[in-house]
């Protein structure tokens, strides 16, 4: 058995989780999650001196209760908000003294999603998704495995212009901006009976309609339910945390419109992901840790 602490720095949240990893299971013993909206502290290309400090500030505690574990070892990788900043080698040179942490490409980080997300969906073949705060991921699933893994730069804090004051005002907005990247025909599997969501944004849905496997005409019901209620209504409503609150309407948007592009008729949503996806990889698959 090895314990295994996963470092996860995204455009909204910063994540600590820690596993258990006994033969090819992978068991979540403690997990941590702070909103740091990093991608917010994007300016002119750059992260600015105030993210990066407030980024400093959650590693430096992370990795404090990492030692407290006793992790056998730690896995710490960014995605899209440190990929596409300017002055990245900058800020790893800076957070090297709490944690060595990995930059994924937009297709690493798709091909982990989809690896952790085959951990507790078994499917054949079909589409899987990961929305983030800064990105999309799209990965074909062919005999069981990824293939053809794309990123794009459409997370849920990618629509500022069409959310005023925690509403939805332009939804079309959103699903011409998704339209506008998304092109089926850059995939073999450009038609799909089945959608694999992954994502903190995404996995509030469970919540709100009450199962893991939701029809498409009853995503467009929840959204016009949802889209008009404020971030604190979906809170007492659904139990769902407020954080999550503010990006599930844009999120099942999203949702939506790779449903019409694809001509998906159901969505099944994982409970696992790109942390798990790497975990499984490097630990169980290589043998790293």
């Amino acid at each position: 058995m090895k314990k295994v602490a996963v470092v996860d720095i995204g455009s909204n949240t910063v994540k600590l989780v820690v596993y258990k990893v006994k033969g090819k299971k992978i068991k979540r013993i403690y997990s941590d999650s702070i909103y740091v909206r990093l991608l917010n502290y994007l300016k002119d290309g750059k992260l600015t001196e105030e993210g990066i400090l407030k980024l400093e500030i959650v590693l430096r505690d992370f990795r404090e209760k990492v030692e407290e574990f006793q992790t056998d070892c730690t896995i710490a990788f960014a995605t899209y908000v440190v990929r596409v900043a300017e002055n990245r080698k900058e800020l790893l040179e800076r957070i090297e003294e709490y944690l060595n942490v990995e930059v994924l490409s937009g297709e690493e980080e798709a091909y982990y999603s989809a690896l952790g997300a085959l951990l507790d969906v078994k499917v054949k073949r079909g589409l899987l998704f990961d929305i983030g705060g800064g990105s999309l991921e799209i990965c074909e699933i062919v005999n069981s495995k990824p293939q053809s893994c794309k990123s794009y730069p459409l997370g849920t804090l990618s629509f500022k212009d069409h959310v005023k004051n925690g509403y939805v005002e332009d939804e079309i907005g959103i699903r011409r901006q998704i339209r506008a990247l998304v092109n089926p025909y850059d995939f073999k599997i450009y038609e799909s009976e089945i959608l694999i969501g992954v994502g903190g944004s995404i996995r509030p849905l469970r919540k709100i309609v009450g199962k893991r496997r939701i029809k498409k005409k009853q995503l467009e019901e929840v959204i016009g339910k949802i889209k008009k209620m404020r971030s604190i209504e979906i809170t007492e409503s659904y139990g769902i945390p407020v954080e999550r609150a503010k990006t599930v309407t844009v999120a099942a948007i999203v949702v939506l419109e790779l449903m019409d592009i694809f001509k998906v008729k159901e969505l099944v949503i994982s409970k696992s992901g790109v942390r798990e996806g790497i975990v499984f990889k490097r630990v169980i698959e290589d043998g790293v840790c």
